[in-house]
């Protein structure tokens, strides 16, 4: 119970009392945690305190809310090897998340983009993702690919066929390698509404571009993850030094 004597607000009592059920496994992960009315008639509170005692955990990354159904404890962190081309986007997502195709379209290339792939992709395929789990929205991508593509790529292809497949098992193309860069960036409004975030929070943003045989740029591709639902590993030699191996990119 919440100790109305204490010098610690009632929402903040509440909110301890909820992230430690949370930290001791009495809430699971995906599992709804107690409803307003239900905080206010067990702590006797007025609904803006259990609001408040809710909200911390939201800002905390503990709890998520999902539109008409309530506010769930998040799921599980998701983790996943740093390793070759397939094994990092396609296995990855296909493995841990659902994806669902928003959008497909022709369209002119962003000037960011082409920079990367070449003028001669003054225009691609542009396919856009997100990506779920257990209703949760982990991510999203924006992925651009040859613009031959669309004339037989199908709305039903790209929604079952993640980019490396698209290019390699139906266009035919052979993949020698792909570059790969993570930043840690604020969310601005847009990704913020499309991950169900607080605009400025820390977000991955994780940039592909994949290369052919013929070392051509061939596909670019920027995921964007909540940064406190996923993490990532890789091994390193014994003889290898972090601060070595960070280097400024500042201009």
């Amino acid at each position: 119970m919440i100790d109305r004597t204490s010098h610690v607000s009632m929402y903040a009592q509440i909110a301890a009392i909820l992230e430690s059920a949370i930290h001791s496994g009495e809430l699971q992960p995906n599992q709804k945690v107690p409803t307003e009315a239900e905080l206010m008639e067990t702590y006797n509170v007025s609904r803006m305190t259990a609001r408040q005692a809710i909200e911390i955990l939201h800002e905390k990354g503990l709890v998520v809310r999902k539109q008409g159904k309530g506010t769930f404890v998040t799921g599980p962190m998701l983790r996943q090897e740093l390793g070759g081309m397939e094994a990092f986007y396609d296995s990855f997502l296909k493995k841990e998340l659902e994806p669902k195709l928003l959008e497909m379209k022709v369209t002119d290339t962003p000037d960011d983009v082409m920079e990367i792939l070449g003028d001669h992709f003054a225009q691609t395929l542009f396919l856009k993702r997100v990506y779920y789990r257990n209703d949760e929205i982990y991510g999203f991508s924006l992925m651009y690919l040859p613009v031959e593509l669309a004339s037989s790529v199908t709305w039903q292809l790209a929604e079952k066929n993640a980019g490396y497949s698209l290019l390699t098992k139906h266009a035919g193309y052979s993949l020698k390698n792909a570059n790969l860069t993570i930043r840690a960036l604020p969310a601005n409004k847009e990704q913020a509404e499309i991950l169900n975030i607080r605009p400025k929070q820390p977000l991955l943003q994780l940039s592909r571009t994949s290369y052919t045989s013929e070392e051509q740029p061939i596909e670019h591709i920027k995921l964007h993850l909540r940064s406190d639902r996923c993490e990532f590993n890789i091994d390193v030699p014994g003889n290898y030094l972090l601060v070595d191996g960070i280097r400024n990119t500042t201009p």
